[in-house]
């Protein structure tokens, strides 16, 4: 039992600190060295992306103590929900209706986690990242996720068409395809939405994709200077 408690810890505990940092927001506790109080707004956001973060799988790894295997854990889950994603996607499962809250709760996840480091974990006294190219990775995993994402919003929906023929596309590759170069803004026109549903999801896919831009650009200048090596203990 000894054993146990060297490597496993009370994973609520990890929640619990999630709820109690919303009350030190409101209570004007943090950040501790930000000079002027937070506005209502800025309170109203941190709690919001911190209490969706308590919803988070990725808690799994707050069960084990030491600091790499809960980064290798963290790892492990933003991959496995990738994959995930990717076999839904070529896979009979992309006809289920019901896939759509899984993948939904998939890509809020992923990016709700990495605006609670930008908004508000950057602002902790110990706060530093890992690794530059670990972050980088990570994101980039993200931004993926988002692709694949919004490509099986695209096959569920039917809403998208080819721009000549205006024939619906019928296949994972080609709603892959329309994702990929609708969040990069190429756009080539041989595809367009049909309906209000793939319009929205396209303006949705934009934004979310400039949002992870932003985020990736502000970690990495900000964490240049806050690397801090993962706790082996």
């Amino acid at each position: 039992m000894k054993m146990l408690k060297n490597y496993f810890k009370n994973p609520f505990k990890e929640i619990l600190e999630e709820y109690l940092l919303i009350i030190d927001i409101w209570s004007n506790k943090f950040p501790e060295n930000k000079v002027n109080n937070l506005s209502i707004i800025e309170k109203s956001f941190m709690s919001l992306i911190i209490f969706i973060r308590s919803l988070s799988l990725v808690h799994i790894k707050d069960i084990f103590k030491k600091g790499k295997i809960r980064s290798e854990i963290s790892e492990f889950y933003v991959l496995g929900r990738l994959f995930f994603m990717f076999y839904i996607l070529f896979s009979s499962l992309i006809n289920n209706l019901h896939i759509y809250i899984l993948v939904i709760y998939f890509l809020i996840d992923g990016l709700n986690y990495r605006l609670c480091i930008f908004f508000v974990d950057r602002y902790k006294k110990d706060w530093g990242l890992r690794s530059i190219n670990r972050t980088i990775i990570l994101l980039m995993l993200n931004y993926f996720e988002i692709i694949i994402g919004f490509s099986i919003f695209y096959y569920l929906t039917k809403s998208i068409v080819y721009s000549d023929t205006l024939k619906i596309i019928t296949s994972p590759i080609q709603s892959l395809y329309f994702s990929a170069i609708t969040i990069t803004t190429l756009g080539y026109g041989d595809m367009t939405p049909i309906s209000s549903i793939g319009r929205i999801l396209v303006i949705l896919e934009l934004g979310l994709g400039f949002i992870l831009t932003i985020i990736i650009i502000g970690l990495v200048l900000t964490g240049v200077r806050y690397v801090k090596e993962i706790n082996k203990y």
